[in-house]
């Protein structure tokens, strides 16, 4: 089953709890990626980045689609 825009609005930016799980994820794999030096840190970032940017998507998309 894949989850829904909807869902992921539901889950991450309607309530409270889900508000603050969403920010410590942005707070711990959202930021800049690149680590110098360190090809494999950084490759791994971008995939942890990837993810927070998917949920953002996802917000984005449920927002914008009809209740």
């Amino acid at each position: 089953m894949t989850a829904t825009p909807t869902q992921y609005l539901s889950t991450f930016d309607l309530y409270g709890d889900g508000r603050a799980v969403l920010d410590d994820l942005i707070k711990r794999f959202g930021g800049p990626p690149f680590v110098a030096g360190a090809p494999d840190q950084t490759a791994y970032n971008c995939g942890a980045k990837a993810v927070i940017e998917h949920i953002a998507a996802q917000i984005a998309e449920g927002e914008r689609s009809p209740r």
